[in-house]
């Protein structure tokens, strides 16, 4: 089950986040949040698991006229999108710490190659800084541009899927269990049925626990963003400034 899934992932995620390698600010912050996430998914969607069930139709309805007017007023999936959002941010999330893995032991190895070179070169050494500062301080600028716009492109992306899911609780998934009666009419049961869903307070309440969940995730991606493009854009033109009177000296 998918819910068995997100609960064994969960101690896998702290054991990631208790490695001790920082790499940017605020990575345990977002480490928390998958664990978060995770438990709230899990929990919130207990009140749907007898979905089918809590759906009631007054009136002599057949089975097949009660499937028919569930499947009309379900017309779309609810812990299914759910659990594909939390796919999608754990997706984005990990595709960002790949990159930054890759690009910092990239950067890691080229540093350890010029030490190693500058340490051979042996009475070379005042030459060797002199000609290889330029490019230490162009190979700086390159790998801090890269990691700007990595960070940019993932709380941009995070930012415009938790918007989409957002508007989907709040006007697709929300108006389904307003606790006001269902007519329902069908090309099979030509006689109105009036139908209504039960125990809609826990289930508003799950959808509600999502959409605070969401809007705080969003607020935390528009902090970030503001936060990292600034942070690095004053690094940049610092790094920048560096090069130019390099070059002049």
């Amino acid at each position: 089950m998918a819910s068995t899934a997100v609960t064994g992932l969960i101690p896998a995620f702290f054991s990631m986040a208790g490695d001790g390698n920082v790499y940017y600010s605020g990575r345990l912050l977002w480490f928390g949040f998958l664990g978060v996430y995770g438990v709230v998914i899990y929990v919130v969607q207990m009140p749907w698991a007898a979905i089918n069930n809590d759906f009631w139709c007054h009136g002599n309805a057949t089975l097949l006229c009660q499937m028919e007017c569930f499947e009309k007023h379900f017309n779309m999936a609810v812990v299914g999108l759910w659990y594909f959002f939390l796919f999608i941010f754990l997706a984005n999330f990990f595709l960002m710490e790949f990159f930054i893995v890759q690009i910092l032991t990239r950067q890691n190895n080229m540093k350890a190659i010029e030490t190693i070179s500058e340490v051979e070169l042996g009475s070379m050494v005042g030459i060797q800084e002199a000609t290889s500062l330029p490019r230490k301080n162009l190979l700086n600028i390159y790998m801090e541009k890269m990691l700007l716009f990595l960070y940019l492109f993932y709380f941009f992306s995070q930012l415009i899927f938790q918007t989409t899911f957002l508007w989907i609780l709040v006007y697709r998934h929300l108006p389904l269990v307003n606790g006001s009666l269902i007519d329902c009419k069908t090309d099979t049961c030509q006689n109105p049925y009036l139908c209504l869903v039960r125990g809609t307070l826990e289930k508003r309440m799950s959808i509600y626990t999502l959409i605070t969940l969401s809007t705080i995730i969003i607020v935390f991606c528009l902090a970030f963003f503001l936060y990292s493009a600034y942070h690095y854009l004053v690094k940049l033109g610092v790094l920048q400034s560096q090069f130019h009177r390099t070059w002049k000296n």
